[in-house]
This record gives C-alpha cells, structure tokens and sequence, in this order.
C-alpha cells in the first residue's frame, strides 16, 4: 500500500451507464484541494460490458488526481460501491455519484467539518439541475435537492443520502460488508450503513460553505418517477426498525404513514384535477406515507441492479 494515501483521501465515484454524468463528475474533482492530504480517485463501473473503460483510463493519463479504474460487473449499488471501499487506501472516504459535480471548496469544506467536530460522517447541500423547463420545475427541484437544515455548521441528528458524502473511518466500525447486498436492487443501503454508524455513537456534520450540484436525466423528472421514489423512501424508516426487531418502531411509522397517505392523497387528487404545480408535493408526500404502511415483502420497488439492467425507466 502506498503509505502516503493511509491518511489521504480516496474519492468513490460509482457509475452506470452515466458518460456525460461521469465525465462531469471527475473533471469537477479536478480543482478540490485537501491540505497537504494525498487523493485518490477511484470510478467503479457497474456495467456488466465495461462501459467506461475506456474514458476513465484515458482520463487517468493526464488527470492532476491519481484516478484507478475499477470494474464491477455484478450489478448492483451495494456491489459497486462495496467494491470501490475494497479497492481505497484513504481513510477518507469521499462519495460523489457520477450525476453529480462538486462545486469549489467542496472536499476541503467536507474535511474541514469532519475534523473540527470529530465527525464520522459530514455531508454538505445538493443543489438539483432538472432538464428543460415545465410547471413542475420548482418542485422537482426541491425533491431532488438535499437542503439539510437551516443551520450553517455544526452537529447534527439526521443523516443523508452517501452520494455527496464525506466518511472518517477512523472514527467508525464499517460492517463488513459495508453496504447491505440485500439492498443491491432496492437502494437504502446507505441509510442502513449510516444508521449502523450511529448506533456507535458517531457525530455528524453538516454545512453550507460547499455544495455539489446534481443533474437529474429527464426520464427521472417526471411524476411517476417521483412516485415510484417517494414510496421507496418512505419505507426506509420502517424497514430500519424491523431490521433491529423494533416493532414498536414500525408499528409507529406505519401510523404515521397511514395518517400520511390519508391527508395528502385528497391534495394530491385534487392538485392534479386543477393542473396546479404543487402536484408534485402532495404526490411525494401521498407516496412516502403509503410506503411506511407497504414496507414489507415484495412491495419494494427494485430501482438498481439486475432488476433494471436493460431499463432506462429508472
């Protein structure tokens, strides 16, 4: 192992089928600076055909980033991600999906909070792009955006999504595997991992002097994606209970996603009949409480992996 990285930074970016994304993505990681800390970069392509061989090898000739090419070809976001932390040397774990590009000051700002606080996880805003122009874009926006809470810096109760991520494992017990295969096609595997972690009673980070953008295919910003999303997410913290046999815990969460899905799926009927905007909103929320209440058995919508391997739909 290459000693002068033991302490460094190594920069997950996961793709699939993403060569616009991805290439957005390491140029954008071109400019992060991180003290005196050595970086590394390391792409880990999920498709199965080795798509992106060819551009990452090719960007690693001349990138100011020592960036290693990482196929991954069983599909799933666990595999591909659980492959990239086998393959890094840094105790910095840095995660940047290949829909993402990280705005100035976006690594150092991470690493700064994660060692002012002592924190294990640190996450900065994420600032959403949709394509093209409609009545929803407002609201779209707001979905897909991580706007965090209104503090500026400091510790936090909640965490976030891994991509636009900073992880100390000097600070924390990864499980092994980190990332759950179980989730390979269903996603919240971050959530598990994250919440694993703060059962050991790490901090977590957050501030808005950095953030990164995301840019949203057209084929996700639309209302039956953002349907399909929602209820997934709204299983989450279902799931989570049931998965440490707490029962009482789901039994709550699925009260309040019942009280949820009463409320919000009048509104969200309502919305749409008068072609109002805010559809999006009571939709979202219609289907995150219905989630809550479906968070078991075959309910859970397959978004990743094998599922969809031929369908762009998701």
């Amino acid at each position: 192992m290459d000693k002068s990285i033991k302490n460094g930074v190594s920069i997950i970016v996961p793709t699939f089928r993403r060569p616009d994304g991805l290439k957005t993505a390491l140029v954008s990681l071109m400019d992060q600076t991180a003290n005196d800390l050595a970086l590394e970069i390391i792409v880990a392509d999920n498709d199965p055909k080795g798509s992106a061989r060819d551009y990452v090898e090719n960007f690693a000739k001349t990138a100011a980033i020592k960036t290693h090419y990482l196929h991954v070809p069983a599909p799933g976001v666990s595999n591909a991600r659980n492959g990239a932390l086998g393959a890094a040397q840094g105790r910095y774990l840095a995660f940047l999906d290949d829909d993402q590009q990280a705005c100035t000051g976006w690594l150092q700002t991470l690493l700064d909070i994660s060692k002012k606080y002592e924190a294990a996880l640190a996450f900065v805003p994420t600032h959403a792009r949709i394509p093209g122009s409609s009545k929803f874009n407002d609201y779209l926006v707001d979905f897909f955006s991580r706007q965090g809470p209104d503090l500026t810096e400091g510790i936090v109760d909640d965490f976030f999504g891994c991509g636009n991520s900073l992880l100390d494992t000097g600070l924390c017990t990864l499980p092994a595997p980190p990332f759950s295969i179980d989730m390979n096609e269903t996603g919240g595997e971050d959530d598990l991992l994250f919440s694993e972690l703060k059962s050991q009673g790490i901090k977590i980070a957050w501030s808005r002097a950095a953030n990164a953008n995301e840019d949203i295919l057209p084929h996700r910003a639309t209302p039956e994606y953002v349907k399909v999303r929602s209820f997934a997410n709204g299983q989450s913290p279902s799931q989570e209970c049931a998965d440490t046999k707490n029962w009482l815990g789901v039994a709550k969460w699925m009260l309040v996603g019942a009280v949820q899905y009463a409320l919000y799926t009048p509104m969200a009927l309502l919305t749409k009949l008068t072609n109002k905007p805010s559809y999006i909103h009571y939709l979202a929320k219609s289907a995150s409480g219905k989630g809550k209440v479906l968070w078991f058995g075959n309910f859970t919508p397959k978004l990743y992996g094998a599922a969809v391997i031929e369908n762009t739909a998701f």
